[in-house]
């Protein structure tokens, strides 16, 4: 594929999850206001800390988060955490991306749907799984490349 044909698939990707972005945006802005801080990290905006990120830390389950995406936009409670979880909040952004405003109500059926069965909501959501998923493979290549170099000194 073209540098050109995947610049356009890029932007078509984000304007397909505009309108959540939109709404992360926004929530990024009250945490901001309160004391949180951004910046961006491959081509997502990444909201951290302040007194709303330290609120949602101290919630009980299950209003209790370490991260959350909205659309191009994480949301995390302190840099600790954001650090911890980028790579699964990743690959949410990219489920928006293919989901585009389908993905929050097709996310809450999914929670919905394994409650009804007896399970629990956030483990055995479908799009949980799939970002849990990766950060394990994700986290496996990362570890035996790190091998791969100790041997080879």
């Amino acid at each position: 594929m073209s540098s050109n044909q995947k610049a356009i698939l890029k932007l078509i990707a984000y304007t397909w999850a505009t309108p959540n972005t939109l709404l992360g945006i926004l929530l990024g802005l009250v945490m901001i206001v309160f004391g949180g801080r951004v910046h961006f990290m491959d081509g997502v905006a990444e909201f951290h800390g302040g007194w709303v990120g330290n609120f949602f830390a101290t919630r009980p389950r299950p209003f209790c988060f370490g991260a959350i995406t909205v659309g191009h936009v994480i949301l995390a409670t302190c840099h600790n955490e954001l650090s911890a979880l980028r790579v699964h909040e990743h690959v949410h952004v990219r489920q928006y991306e293919r989901w585009g405003i389908f993905f929050l109500p097709a996310y809450a059926l999914s929670s919905l749907w394994e409650i009804c069965h007896g399970r629990d909501g956030y483990r055995n959501n479908c799009f949980e799984k799939q970002a849990y998923a990766e950060e394990a493979k994700q986290k496996l290549q990362a570890s035996s490349s790190s091998e791969t170099s100790h041997g080879a000194s």
